[in-house]
This record gives C-alpha cells, structure tokens and sequence, in this order.
C-alpha cells in the first residue's frame, strides 16, 4: 500500500456518510442502495463506562468528604443537591477538542450564546461532554432534515449511514502498521487517516480487529498488533475509541472463556489482557461497579496468587497449576510467562484504578491471598514463613540460582515483584489509618517478606519494599 492508495482510503472514508444522499436508480422493488451484509460477531461487547467524554471531578473543590462511588449513586436517585452554578467556560477548556469527533464540534454559535457542554445539572455526578444541543441547534438541524421548498432537491441529511465496503474495511489492519513505516510520508498519511477514523467512527475501525478474532479466521497476532499500532498513534485515546476497544476486548474474553474445546484460550487472554489493563482507566465514567455488574473482575482485579483459585470459573483459560512441563531445559516454560504476564497487566491496571479513586480498594480487601513468585513448582499458596527463613545465609556458588536455566524464572519474579510493590503500598496509601484487620496487615507485610528473601540483593526491590513498609508502619496499632 503507497502514499497514493492511503490518500483514496482516506477521501472515500471521508464521503462514507454522503453517498446515500447522491441520486440513484433503483429497481421495481424499492431496495436500499449499498446494502452490504457481514456476518455477526460471535461474542457480545460488554457495556462498562461511556463513549462520551465525562471530566474528572476535582476532590478539593467539593465541600463533602463522600466517596466518589457513593456521590454517584446519591445523585443517581436525586439525594444530592449543587449549590454552586456549573462553570461552561471552565468545562469547555477542560474538554480535550483534539479527541471529540467532528460533528460535535461544527455547531454554529460562540461559546456563550450555545456552548457544546449541556446545561447545569443540580447532580454533583461529572456529566458527559458534549452531549445534546441546545434548542436552537436542533431547529437547525431540523431544518437541515426538511425539503427546500423552492426547488426539487431530495432530503438533506437524513441519510446519515455510513458506506464503506468490506473490502476497504479489511484493509485498515495493514494500514495501521503503516504507521511504523521507514517511509515519513506513508507513516504520515496513515496516522492522519487513523487519527480521523478513531474520533469520527471507532465502531469501523475496530470492526476488522474483532473480526480477527472470530471463529472461522482468528488471528490473534495481527489483531493485537493493530491495537499496539492505535496506541502509537495516540497514547490516549479519544473517549469512544477507548470504549468499543474495551468492552470489544472484554466481550472477547467472556466469550473465550466459555469454550471449554479450545486449549489455546489462555495464551489469548495473556495476549488480550495487556492492551485491556492499559486503556482501562481511559473509559470514561468506568468504575468497579460496572466491572462488577458487567462481571469482568476476574479478568481484571488481581489477587496476589500466581495462578487461579478454586473459585474462579473452569475451563483452560483459569489454570489451577503450572502442570507438567514439555521441556524441562527450557528457562522460562511458557504458562508461566503467560501466567506472569497476566498478573503484571493486572497489577498494573489496579494500581492506576486506585491512584484514580483509592475507594477502590474494597474490591480486593477479601479477596487477596498470599504472594506466589513464578517458579517451577506446582503450588497455589506457598507455606508460612518460619524464622529461620530470616536468618542470613551465604550463597551457594553452585546454587540453582545462579545457573542460566533459572535466568528467566528470576527475570519475570523480578518484574512481578516490583509491580506487587507498587500495588501493596498504593493499597497503604488507599486504606483508612483506623485498619483493625491484623490479618489482613500481616498478608501484605508476608508478600513484602518473601520478595526480599528471593530478591533481596536487587536495590530497586530493596527500595520499593521499603516505601511499602513505611507506609504499612501508619496501621500498626500498639498491642
């Protein structure tokens, strides 16, 4: 595909809303023009947040010290009341243009006779923006719908359907690859063009994505390399694009997991989960109520075991345990980097979920087990640690350690271990000062322990158990 083929997808794109409201010749029977039939998908995308753009409250300018989950439901019954006017000015320079689509920015007026954030809402909830017109924009656009009366010209605008043929549709995974083209131009005119597509119609251009994913022509490697290829172009994404990949992806997932005949089911989820946890915190309005209702929390919340418990759903996607392995010389066996990799996308996605609302750490207060490194044994939960486990010991030359068959295993501790740091002092950061849960204390302060017993001469993993440490210090009580 040249710079002269990418300039034809991106005029053709752009003209996809108006060829219906050309003239054309139709047959006896009155059919529709450009019908063009694909087949359905074969798993239903989740509903989890909003394709809309909703601002982020500010903490410090509200007056009550209520939980943000709990001010959403109070203002969903009506219990919550503003006192203070809401500011447009301030919401319209607080909306991120470059990342709403077009239509929603060509509304005629200025800023203060018609501005695109709706009216004042006596809820104290973050209210979607831009959302429906004013009055005088729907007469306008009521106007637009309505036959000239002075000329015979055909309805404007009502034939709103987008036409784009499959066949140009299954060329946007090739073009986003493009972007990582040698070629300036080409990487150019495809980030145009897929920048444009991502802000007007995301529905289209994830479309092919998830019919990489289907039954009869899964390719799960080119899919997850067109979505790395969206998140080149635009580190954040705008609000709808981010919303039909994330609950696309998560619809995926549920639907995988009911297919018990499939054995490969787990290495898609460690393929899948990475680019789900990165632009989960981007949905606007999610929260872990709608991960909870639309139940994806097992996909998503970790629980400090390396490997699944009883309590998660059967199937092969869930492994209890490594199992045996095919190669016993291989340094890394690949469940468990596909088990590492899934709970570092899961440690990674709750610790930005916390620093976004800390109220969200009740959702793995019950539910965190004791701390399991990747290893080459068959365990769920380790034993307790005894005291002689402290004591220091000098290190065996010939120890097993230090060979390079245990190269690899050491290397995916590591970086599950500095992700476990991060998400247990966050968790300190997030819990009430007035904690009475000893139990609770004492299986985070074991996690602490166990990954400086394995990586105690690591100083990152020193420092890092450290920060947790002083933190946990604020929820010791004297006995």
């Amino acid at each position: 595909m040249n710079l002269r083929a990418i300039r034809r997808i991106s005029v053709l794109s752009n003209w996809r809303f108006q060829i219906l409201s050309q003239h054309v010749i139709i047959d006896r029977a009155h059919r529709r023009p450009f019908r063009l039939a694909r087949d359905p998908l074969p798993f239903v995308a989740t509903d989890v947040g909003t394709n809309l753009f909703v601002p982020t409250e500010d903490l410090d300018d509200l007056k009550d010290n209520l939980p943000l989950e709990l001010r959403k439901r109070l203002s969903e019954i009506g219990w919550v009341e503003d006192v203070q006017p809401v500011d447009q000015q301030l919401k319209w320079i607080q909306t991120p243009m470059s990342l709403l689509p077009v239509h929603q920015l060509d509304r005629p007026g200025n800023l203060g006779e018609q501005p695109l954030l709706s009216p004042p809402s006596p809820s104290l909830s973050p209210t979607p923006s831009p959302t429906k017109s004013p009055t005088s924009d729907d007469g306008h656009e009521s106007g637009m719908l309505r036959r000239k009366s002075n000329s015979g010209s055909p309805l404007y605008g009502i034939k709103r359907r987008a036409v784009f043929v499959p066949a140009l549709v299954a060329l946007l995974p090739h073009l986003a690859s493009l972007v990582f083209s040698t070629n300036f131009a080409v990487a150019s005119a495809a980030r145009n063009t897929l920048s444009d597509l991502m802000r007007n119609d995301p529905a289209l251009l994830t479309r092919p994505v998830f019919d990489l994913l289907a039954d009869d022509q899964m390719d799960m490697s080119t899919a997850t390399r067109t979505l790395r290829a969206f998140l080149h172009v635009r580190r954040m994404l705008p609000p709808a694009m981010a919303y039909h990949i994330f609950n696309g992806l998560a619809g995926f997932l549920k639907y995988a997991a009911r297919r018990f005949e499939v054995a490969d089911t787990f290495n898609h989820f460690a393929q899948t989960i990475p680019t789900l946890s990165k632009i989960g915190t981007q949905v606007s309005d999610m929260s872990t109520r709608e991960i909870r209702r639309a139940k994806i929390e097992v996909f998503l919340i970790p629980s400090g075991a390396l490997w699944f418990s009883s309590s998660a759903p059967a199937g092969p996607m869930f492994p209890r345990a490594l199992g045996s392995i095919n190669n016993p010389f291989d340094s890394a066996p690949s469940h468990v980097v596909s088990m590492s990799i899934i709970r570092l996308s899961q440690n990674m996605f709750f610790l930005a979920m916390l620093k976004r609302n800390p109220q969200d750490v009740q959702l793995v207060r019950k539910t965190m087990s004791s701390l399991v490194l990747p290893s080459r044994e068959n365990q769920y939960n380790s034993g307790p640690l005894e005291l002689k486990d402290f004591i220091p010991r000098k290190a065996d030359s010939h120890s097993s350690d230090t060979l390079p068959l245990d190269m690899g295993l050491k290397s995916l501790s590591l970086m599950l271990s500095r992700s476990h740091l991060l998400v247990v002092a966050q968790i300190f950061r997030s819990t009430s000062r007035h904690l009475n849960d000893r139990d609770e204390l004492a299986l985070h302060i074991d996690g602490l322990n166990r990954i400086l017993l394995a990586h105690g001469d690591d100083i990152g993993i020193v420092t890092q158990a450290m920060i947790g440490t002083n933190h946990s210090t604020a929820h010791i009580r004297p006995c």
